[in-house]
């Protein structure tokens, strides 16, 4: 049985893992991506995210189990490095890291609990001071190569992309669906949007904040030194929770940022430039706490982020429309498997998860 065709609105790292994973159960795809295939513009660029299973909500924690080994199987196929397996680490007070440890075991997960001291000896460019939480299995995903990847792969299964062709309108047809893109009106059968923090301007979605954020690569004192994933759940002086620091290593370095912050900005007009007084901050707290990096070699960038107030996803179908968005923060993880979901709701084999329905991000009352 022929296979319906579909149009995937935005080639980012989610567009390309439907894609491939469309054009691999057969469907003719075509992809309209409004930068070029790999941009800096959007959440999907850079050398690297961290891959991870620590959550403080089981569901979350189960589905990022779910989606683990896919990364593995991903690195099988490939001839570049796009995930490398670290193992993770959170540390901080013991009462922050306890509700993550409960929904680990709820999921059935292993970890293992250390002192600081132990966590030390293990991680020498790492400062410790109190409870360590270690995962084995997490991990750094090299976001390139993973979009260089589905890209290549899509295409080779009959994909095709048609770069720097900005979407303007999705519309039902009687007989599939309508996008008009300039000029130029591409027909299918179904469409997907995967168009990160612009999904709201072409769907009836809730609304995501553009904000910019800026970690930065350090210059390790010894290439040799061991380095895990880390988060750095973190209280004031009033013991009050405060954003957490996170880092891991790249190809370019020791990266750090802390979680959430950054300034609001329109994703179509952006300057780029950092926020000065967030690099002193971030300077200060490496020199404070990775002892295993030159604070002085701090190489600053940045990301665009979107995300929805919930922090859950929205992945869902209505008509011969399939939205994916809502990923930006925590959503890189999920890559492999949201191109199978999405692909599962496209094909009608499954339905939508509860909690990422559009519906479920709408006000109640």
């Amino acid at each position: 049985m022929q296979q319906p065709s579909v149009i995937v609105v935005g080639g980012g790292a989610m567009g390309s893992s439907v894609a491939c994973e469309l054009a691999r159960r057969g469907h003719q795809v075509t992809v309209l991506e409004q930068h070029a295939m790999l941009h800096p513009q959007g959440s999907s660029h850079g050398s690297s995210r961290i891959v991870r299973l620590v959550y403080d909500d089981p569901f979350y924690v189960r589905l990022a189990l779910t989606a683990r080994p896919l990364w593995d199987e991903l690195q099988q196929q490939s001839d570049l490095e796009v995930f490398r397996q670290t193992g993770g680490v959170d540390h901080g007070p013991r009462e922050l890291l306890e509700p993550f440890a409960a929904a680990l075991d709820q999921a059935g997960v292993a970890y293992e609990w250390l002192t600081a001291e132990q966590a030390a000896d293990r991680w020498p460019g790492l400062r410790f001071d109190q409870t360590v939480l270690f995962q084995p299995d997490a991990g750094v995903a090299h976001p390139d190569h993973t979009l260089t990847i589905l890209q290549r792969e899509a295409i080779a299964h009959g994909a095709a992309w048609h770069p720097h062709t900005r979407v303007d309108a999705i519309d039902e047809t009687d007989a599939g669906v309508s996008v008009t893109a300039g000029e130029r009106t591409f027909t299918a059968d179904r469409v997907v949007l995967t168009a990160g923090v612009w999904s709201h301007r072409l769907a009836d979605l809730p609304a995501e904040t553009a904000t910019q954020v800026q970690p930065a690569h350090f210059t390790p004192n010894d290439e040799a030194t061991p380095w895990p994933t880390f988060i750095h759940r973190r209280t004031d002086e009033h013991g009050e929770a405060i954003p957490e620091a996170y880092g891991l290593p790249s190809p370019d370095g020791i990266k750090v940022g802390f979680h959430g912050g950054g300034k609001v900005v329109d994703p179509d007009d952006r300057d780029f430039a950092v926020v000065e007084a967030e690099v002193d901050d971030l300077r200060t707290y490496v020199g404070e706490w990775l002892p295993g990096v030159d604070p002085a070699t701090l190489d600053s960038g940045t990301c665009l982020y979107g995300g929805l107030a919930e922090d859950d996803f929205i992945i869902d179908r209505t008509g011969r429309l399939t939205i994916a968005a809502g990923f930006s923060g925590h959503g890189f993880k999920f890559v492999p498997l949201v191109g199978r979901m999405v692909a599962d709701l496209v094909a009608g084999t499954a339905d939508p998860e509860p909690r990422f329905t559009v519906g479920a991000h709408r006000p109640v009352g």
